[in-house]
């Protein structure tokens, strides 16, 4: 029997601020294992504010169906048109397997489901890659390819082994995108010019060396720059670049309630906040008639970001635009839709939106994919000794009702720029 009653995260589909914790008391017994297959419970995992672009462009990206609703779900959430799951990246454990290579309490990382109910996955073993699957179910075959990747490791041997690994797995489910920081900075903006990929992934993209070349004359402006993502790129631009080969000056630019924590972090030479443009940018960002302005926009509010490039190309030829995010709010699946296409369109080659999952496979094509994972797991694990980004600190949470209110927190703008949301998902089941 079932020691533990499991529950679920469920969103309307129109709007994702309409949460419902549900529990499953009719869960258990879970159907037998399909061949070729693991069984996974999520044990460790992460909330951003990048979990409201899954919700908001799910419907256009294939986010909403790569966890569908259960068959135990209660009737008055099964209607897949009105509710749906959004997933989130963290770690669970095998809890049964029939694939040889599998065992039962294996750790795998990647994209999860929100709740602790196990997720059935069917894997084919990534064949370059040592210690990774792919998750090749039919429903799933439609979504980019960076969704559908994990990495796997060891069971753990004691308590204590598990207890000393938790801070690190908090650590990996907040920061998994710091993987777009280190590609952007190595190939979106390469010091080797054989490294070069496009945002979008499409050859025939804007995106040329011109473009991507950093010298002693370019100032990189990183707009949203507390987000987890931006600090990544920012920490990767910072140290990950040869001598040579950096740009003149980070400068972040934020909100006037993240300054301080962005101004702690050290990643960046210099913070402003978004009204600065009301002013003389060219003083306040050091500029020279041959500067050249790189605007990266992780999501800045009130179309600043635009605002700003338009007045900074009233003085300066060079002004290079790219998007990687956008701003966080709650809107329809129609308002997703025309903003989608604005952004991948209307801003076309001014403004080309980065795929970090399309970039991700042009850099594994470069360099190989198991050189990628090695020189990329050396980078993060440097950035993992020091503790990630300074100043920021995991915020844990126990269980799902603690989820639901940080879901809460965060769409509400509760959460601070100096926290992390991670949360330990227990309960055992039979």
């Amino acid at each position: 029997m079932a020691t533990h009653i499991p529950a679920i995260q469920v969103l309307s589909r129109i709007n994702y601020e309409d949460q419902h914790i549900v529990s499953l008391p009719d869960a258990y017994p879970l159907p037998p294992l399909s061949s070729s297959s693991i069984r996974v419970k999520p044990t460790v995992i992460s909330l951003t504010t990048n979990n409201f672009s899954y919700a908001r462009f799910g419907h256009m990206l294939g986010w909403w169906d790569i966890h569908p609703l259960p068959p135990s779900i209660p009737k008055e959430f099964s209607n897949p048109e009105k509710f749906g799951r959004i997933s989130c990246w963290g770690y669970g454990e095998v809890t049964e397997s029939n694939v040889a290579s599998i065992q039962t309490g294996t750790q795998v990382f990647g994209y999860l489901p929100i709740g602790d109910l196990p997720v059935d996955m069917q894997i084919d073993m990534n064949a370059k890659v040592a210690q990774q699957f792919f998750e090749v179910s039919k429903h799933r075959a439609h979504v980019l390819s960076i969704y559908n990747r994990y990495s796997i490791s060891p069971p753990f041997k004691t308590d204590e082994e598990r207890s000393q690994a938790l801070e690190g797995q908090g650590l990996d489910s907040l920061f998994v995108l710091f993987a777009t920081g280190y590609c952007m900075n190595r190939f979106l903006f390469p010091w080797n010019p054989a490294e070069l990929a496009t945002p979008s992934g499409n050859p025939g993209d804007s995106w040329n060396l011109q473009k991507g070349t950093l010298g002693s004359n370019a100032i990189v402006l990183v707009f949203s720059a507390s987000g987890k993502t931006a600090l990544s790129f920012a920490y990767n631009l910072k140290h990950g670049r040869p001598a040579g080969k950096m740009p003149r000056a980070i400068i972040g630019v934020g909100s006037e309630a993240s300054k301080t924590f962005t101004e702690g972090t050290g990643l960046y030479d210099k913070i402003l906040t978004y009204d600065t443009d009301s002013g003389d940018l060219t003083s306040e960002l050091g500029l020279r008639e041959d500067s050249k302005i790189v605007i990266c926009d992780f999501g800045a509010r009130g179309g600043s970001s635009e605002r700003w490039a338009a007045k900074l190309l009233r003085t300066h030829k060079d002004v290079v635009q790219l998007g990687i995010g956008s701003e966080v709010v709650a809107i329809t699946p129609e308002q997703a839709t025309a903003s989608f296409m604005v952004r991948h369109k209307a801003g076309g080659d001014a403004k080309p939106t980065i795929n970090a999952s399309a970039v991700k496979d042009q850099a594994m094509e470069i360099v190989g994919e198991q050189k990628y994972f090695d020189e990329f797991w050396k980078e993060y694990a440097v950035f993992k000794e020091q503790g990630g980004v300074k100043g920021l600190r995991l915020v844990w949470g126990h269980g799902m009702d603690d989820v639901g209110r940080g879901w809460e927190k965060l769409y509400k703008g509760e959460v601070g720029p100096d926290e992390g949301l991670v949360f330990m998902l227990g309960g055992k089941s039979s």
